[in-house]
């Protein structure tokens, strides 16, 4: 519906003279039009929930980043306020790494600034005991001027090690008290092998971490099962309900993922019933629920919305792309809609929106592409909002209440 519409007001807007696709000058002769990729929320719903281990996802996950803002413990009780934008280079050049790594690199910056300050000291403290005369004077005071000119520099680099130093410790301390290490790598692991051992499922659920972790923890198993086992479901609810965790996120998506199952089994007559029935229960059409279900997570860890626009700025036929809708404005109109063979590609520029909220992981999978392409390629990712995790999961709760699922646990709950 948005892409209709989308596709209608840039119509209109091709139809005025000065519209901006036929500006004088050499923006008409260099203008390659972009590709414009838009998502529905259900598409690839792992990537809003799973626990991410890089230090960007990290961050604004658990030490909720907003408006490039936090705050975090300081060290005599205060908080301490800290900006994370473009104007931090450690921030910039390091977001994107796992946390292990953002350690080791602070831990090699401030080797290298120590450093740095002894030889700053070394040159600027003179020979000691040596006789004084007038070329000594002049070298020294050489070294002085640089020593000073470098002071500015040096002391916004201790700033900036500081900074992460204080923001790493703080996250070290939930890593550790949740075992965050431990859900990352077994999420990952049930994306990959399509399930986990039904014992070291409920370990996970009666073992660390908080209620938030448990219940996103208990929908990555959903999500990740190619087939729903009802028994070990239903072990799995228990030992959330256990935990008094509000279960109605987890039966809200147990019940889409039973839809798509029924729905990928289902033969083309019956399918429309399903679809229409569907549509009567969520109030919307779940057809964009389903292509989210095969693309979960490859083995080299790229998200499927990164592949999908990787394909899609391609410009080539491929069967992951064929069934979606692309919408020519400068086509006839009868060809809205039409099937992907008709893209011309490469594109250069892609534009990517997540319609109903996205996250930082996906964007951090993004730039990842970028900057693997070769010739190099920009890729702009917005959203309706960026959700963590738990804000993502919070809004399934509603959902999941508005059906009238899950127990009587007050939501918020939830989040401690």
């Amino acid at each position: 519906m948005a892409a209709s519409a989308l596709d209608l007001k840039l119509r209109d807007h091709l139809l005025s003279k000065n519209n901006l696709f036929s500006e004088s000058g050499s923006f008409a002769s260099s203008f390659q039009r972009p590709i414009f990729c838009m998502f529905d929320r259900n598409f690839e719903l792992s990537a809003a929930i799973q626990h991410d281990f890089r230090y960007r996802p990290l961050v604004h996950d658990i030490l909720r980043l907003k408006l490039n803002r936090l705050s975090v413990p300081g060290e005599k009780d205060g908080m301490k306020s800290y900006e994370l934008d473009r104007s931090d280079p450690f921030w910039m050049a390091n977001g994107s790494l796992e946390f292990p790594e953002v350690a080791v690199e602070i831990e090699t910056q401030l080797n290298t600034y120590k450093k740095d300050v002894d030889e700053v000291n070394r040159r600027t403290g003179g020979t000691a005991g040596a006789e004084f005369d007038g070329t000594d004077l002049i070298g020294n005071t050489k070294h002085l001027m640089n020593a000073v000119n470098s002071l500015p520099e040096l002391t916004e680099r201790k700033q900036v090690i500081d900074k992460h130093a204080n923001i790493a410790t703080v996250l070290l301390g939930e890593i550790k008290e949740r075992s965050l290490d431990s859900y990352v790598k077994k999420e990952n692991d049930m994306m990959l092998r399509g399930g986990i051992d039904r014992n070291e499922l409920l370990a996970v659920l009666k073992g660390k971490g908080t209620k938030m972790d448990k219940l996103r923890f208990a929908i990555m198993y959903i999500i990740s099962s190619e087939t729903i086992n009802p028994a070990e479901a239903e072990a799995v609810e228990a030992a959330i309900v256990e935990s008094e965790v509000n279960t109605s996120a987890f039966q809200y998506v147990k019940k889409i993922k039973s839809l798509n199952v029924s729905l990928a089994s289902a033969n083309s007559a019956s399918r429309n019933n399903i679809v229409d029935w569907a549509e009567k229960l969520y109030g919307q059409s779940i057809s964009a629920v389903t292509a989210g279900v095969k693309n979960l997570l490859s083995s080299d860890r790229q998200l499927a919305l990164t592949r999908t626009v990787e394909a899609s700025m391609e410009g080539k036929p491929n069967p992951e792309i064929d069934s979606y809708l692309v919408f020519d404005p400068r086509a006839p109109k009868s060809s809205s809609g039409t099937s992907s063979s008709h893209l011309k590609g490469p594109f250069k520029e892609a534009i990517v929106f997540m319609i109903g909220g996205g996250n930082l992981g996906q964007y951090g999978s993004l730039q990842d592409l970028v900057q693997h392409q070769q010739p190099v390629k920009h890729i702009i990712y917005g959203t309706t909002e960026i959700l963590t995790g738990m804000e993502f999961v919070e809004q399934l709760s509603l959902l999941g209440q508005k059906m009238g699922l899950g127990n009587s646990v007050a939501t918020s709950s939830a989040s401690h």
